[in-house]
């Protein structure tokens, strides 16, 4: 099977196992309401049903940021610090429900219950935690190496030079390698969870070893699969970010009271969508990964 192909039928098979997108998308959803729910109390409490309240709804003005932080000393780090921790969790969570949307490219076709992927998610979750502490392990390895290392080498290298130019030619070199190398991580460990549910009986070292193997083996293959897909959902993510801000002005422009709200309302549901978009290309990437993975393990297709 071509890569072009691979990527086609990951696509169809994305298509037809779009309930898992939204299983991601609200237990994310869910973490995001829970993780934001102290910020939104500790606001209401300082605004109460005053002006500001309903001021807050079309805008987020400087001028009532900087007094609430002054009113309430500490309180940024305190948020800070509740997000981190969310976040921290949102990647075990994220990392056990892969085995649940993984499993169900075995029988696309088949109906799929919310009790099929639970189950599912929980068979391979320790597996799945396993390739999670092996990816973050990987990720400090090249932040160490190239971040730390490389970065000083140029510092010291370039400590000299007179002219700007090669000094930041060399460093934005540095920053793509880093890319580069965290990129390749996250398409090894990709491989790994989609080896551990295809195999099934594969364990967590297993996996990322015979994914390393197949990466570098067959890179070019091995990264297409996973960047056309990655793409799609960065370009969702960058048609929100220049069409976001310009629904904000409409709304703060509007005059009538109504106005303001549709517009906001217009801004969250259109910021859901985009969420929707992003994990439906997420699912498309792991199901294109394990079209091109199965296209050299034809003993244990589907």
């Amino acid at each position: 099977m071509t890569i072009g192909r691979a990527i086609l039928q990951g696509f169809a098979i994305a298509r037809r196992t779009r309930s898992a997108v939204w299983v991601l998308l609200l237990v994310n959803l869910g973490l995001a309401a829970w993780a934001a729910s102290p910020i939104y109390s500790g606001i209401l409490s300082f605004t109460g049903h005053s002006l500001m309240s309903q001021a807050l709804a079309s805008g987020f003005p400087t001028d009532w940021l900087i007094d609430f932080s002054f009113n309430n000393k500490g309180v940024f780090d305190h948020y800070a610090a509740i997000i981190l921790w969310f976040g921290l969790v949102s990647l075990p969570v994220n990392a056990m429900l892969a085995g649940g949307v993984l499993a169900r490219f075995r029988t696309p076709e088949q109906r799929y219950s919310l009790g099929d992927f639970f189950r599912n998610a929980g068979r391979y979750a320790t597996r799945m935690l396993w390739l999670m502490v092996i990816g973050l392990v990987c990720y400090w390895i090249v932040f160490r190496v190239l971040n730390k290392g490389l970065g000083d080498l140029t510092d010291k290298w370039t400590r000299d030079w007179l002219d700007d130019r090669p000094v930041f030619w060399v460093q934005l070199g540095a920053g793509l390698l880093l890319l580069v190398a965290l990129g390749f991580v996250n398409v090894v460990i990709d491989y790994a969870r989609v080896r551990v549910v295809m195999d099934d009986t594969t364990g967590a070292v297993q996996a990322f070893l015979g994914s390393l193997g197949f990466a570098l083996g067959r890179f070019g293959r091995a990264v297409t699969a996973w960047a056309i897909p990655s793409l799609g959902g960065l370009a969702l993510l960058g048609i929100y970010l220049l069409a976001g801000p310009r629904l904000r002005e409409l709304a703060e422009e509007a005059h009538s009271r109504v106005t303001p709200a549709v517009w906001l309302a217009l801004v969250f549901i259109g910021h859901q969508a985009i969420m929707w978009g992003r994990y439906w290309f997420r699912v498309a990437a792991w199901a294109s990964e394990w079209s091109a993975f199965a296209s050299h393990k034809p003993e244990i297709r589907n």
